[in-house]
């Protein structure tokens, strides 16, 4: 698993999943803000420079393969169900994307916009739709062919602001991390009713949530100024 961090410089760092160690490091832009990594080994960085924004495709060292150029400064960048589709949200103060990029040739194979507020996306098992969470707690589900919200629900409380979405491998499970300024949570929502089941605590200053490959895992990546760190709890 590679993990972006830094402050004045920025670094992608490789933890193994089973033992916690950190296995290696590579320093990357300054304007990296996200990372993902597809079964094949193929990392891709969201750059998100002040008017600008790039996907750059490294390999499994970290070295730079390809570049590919995006219509906005990035937010985040998450694989599909496929295991060789990046869907990259990207947006500026007024408008939002994902742009949809295969891994292997580096091509642009779509675009579908997004709520000007949306700070993170996650493709349905299907990769017909994506869901995406505003800042406001509202979840957007939008067909990733025609652009169409199917669908919108909230999964916190009016003062709650959301932070991050993850989904389960077979795609029952939404995890929505959000907070309320004070608090950190994650809601437990059945993606096939739009229910919350549950509400699971989240150390503080919780930044985003990632589900493992078997799905009995969360990952909740910790982050301010001064320090940071991957906690692991099960789901």
């Amino acid at each position: 698993m590679w993990m972006l961090a830094g402050k004045s410089s920025m670094g992608l760092f490789e933890m193994g999943s089973s033992s916690g160690g950190m296995k290696g490091s590579v320093s990357v832009s300054s304007d990296a803000r996200s990372v993902a990594e597809t079964p094949s080994a193929v990392i891709g960085l969201a750059l998100g420079a002040k008017r600008s924004g790039a996907l750059e495709l490294l390999s499994s060292t970290g070295k730079l393969v390809k570049t590919v150029a995006l219509p906005a400064p990035a937010r985040q960048v998450v694989v599909g169900s496929d295991g060789t589709t990046f869907y990259v949200l990207t947006g500026t103060a007024t408008t939002a994307s994902v742009t949809v990029v295969g891994s292997r040739a580096g091509r642009i194979l779509g675009s579908v916009p997004m709520p000007s507020d949306a700070v993170s996306v996650v493709p349905d098992i299907q990769q017909t739709t994506l869901y995406a969470l505003e800042r406001n707690g509202l979840v957007d589900q939008i067909d990733i062919t025609g652009g169409k919200v199917v669908a919108k629900f909230r999964v916190g409380g009016q003062g709650d602001t959301g932070r991050s979405i993850a989904l389960t491998p077979d795609g029952n499970t939404l995890y929505v991390l959000k907070s309320d300024g004070a608090t950190f949570n994650i809601a437990d929502v059945n993606a096939n009713t739009e229910a919350v089941r549950k509400v699971l605590p989240a150390p503080s200053q919780c930044v985003q949530v990632l589900v493992s490959s078997s799905g009995g895992q969360l990952y909740e990546a910790v982050g301010t100024a001064t320090y940071g760190n991957i906690q692991v709890y099960a789901a």
